[in-house]
């Protein structure tokens, strides 16, 4: 083996240790402390987002994915109820990322209430993908590999996908995703009655737990809720959701078994066969879920309160509730 080939290795050698050392030094960098976080610049992007909420001014913390953000509207919670609130959820958000969220936003706010949609809890590879084992002891070797939107910065920018203007209408309405397609959900109607087998939280259950500790310590109500969705609920998930609610001495409400109550109807409150309600079926469950939570929680009315004029202007000019005010 010739001299110049002998430096050829001794490059990348030296290129892979060099790329190694980079990485473990990125990763300590990133990495949160005390828990994980999937998607840091989607938690980034959250907290930033909530940053011009005055301190302690918000009444109530919406977590969760997309069944959290596509439903509870804090500025029609606001307008009929009186009181404040914000829906920390994203798509596709994670049960880390929601604690993580949590964690930071309660340094700034103090609410009489957390809200937890627990659709998130079932999320598959919550901590590591633990479905390719190459790709998980990668993660694990080097975090940065694990929160992965750090290398997703360097695809497609989001003011060509267009998802800036996403993010800047739900920013402007306290984080909900307002949807107003309408594609009918044409299934079993009694789909709670389908018998399914209990399904196990797994990783989830972990961050449930912290997420539980954190508002104990703070001495904040903590609500376990599940949005109407055919789609992605069942018996089995409710037994699971219960059960943990039950020992831990939590309350649950399950609106996909309040359907009558809140007036559902699938043929025109469905945004997508089944997965989400539209806006349509958003205004009946905020209805209804405000009025449970100002009564069960006693939770103030700040509509003649000065100090919220600023809310009272946002749903005035919010054309999307002029009909309902």
């Amino acid at each position: 083996m010739n001299m110049k080939q002998n430096h050829g290795k001794r490059n990348i050698v030296l290129f892979l240790l060099l790329l190694a050392v980079l990485l473990a030094g990125s990763s300590a960098l990133v990495s949160p402390i005390g828990y994980q976080a999937y998607d840091i610049l989607a938690v980034q992007r959250k907290i930033q987002a909530m940053s011009s909420e005055p301190e302690n001014s918000l009444d109530v913390l919406f977590l969760g994915d997309s069944e959290s953000c596509d439903v509870y509207s804090p500025v029609q919670l606001y307008g009929e109820q009186g009181f404040t609130s914000y829906n920390t959820g994203s798509r596709a958000q994670r049960i880390t990322d929601a604690y993580a969220i949590l964690k930071e936003e309660l340094k700034r706010q103090s609410p009489k209430l957390i809200v937890l949609e627990v659709n998130t809890l079932f999320t598959k590879n919550t901590l590591f993908n633990t479905s390719d084992e190459a790709e998980m002891v990668m993660e694990e070797i080097f975090p940065i590999t694990h929160y992965h939107s750090f290398y997703k910065i360097f695809r497609i920018p989001e003011i060509i996908t267009g998802m800036n203007t996403e993010y800047d209408r739900a920013s402007a309405l306290k984080g909900f995703w307002y949807r107003k397609q309408s594609v009918p959900y044409t299934g079993r109607k009694d789909y709670m009655k389908n018998v399914t087998k209990e399904v196990k939280l797994g990783d989830s259950e972990s961050y449930l737990e912290k997420i539980a500790a954190l508002a104990k310590e703070k001495n904040i109500p903590l609500l376990l809720i599940s949005s109407p969705s055919p789609k992605n609920w069942t018996e089995g998930k409710k037994l699971a959701i219960s059960d943990w609610a039950e020992q831990n001495n939590v309350t649950f409400i399950d609106l996909n078994e309040k359907l009558d109550e809140i007036g559902i109807d699938w043929d025109t409150d469905s945004l997508d066969r089944g997965d989400h309600v539209n806006f349509n079926g958003t205004l009946k469950i905020n209805q209804y879920i405000g009025a449970y939570l100002k009564e069960q929680y006693g939770l103030s009315d700040h509509r003649e309160d000065s100090t919220y004029q600023s809310w009272n202007d946002l749903y005035a000019s919010s054309s999307i509730y002029a009909k309902q005010s």
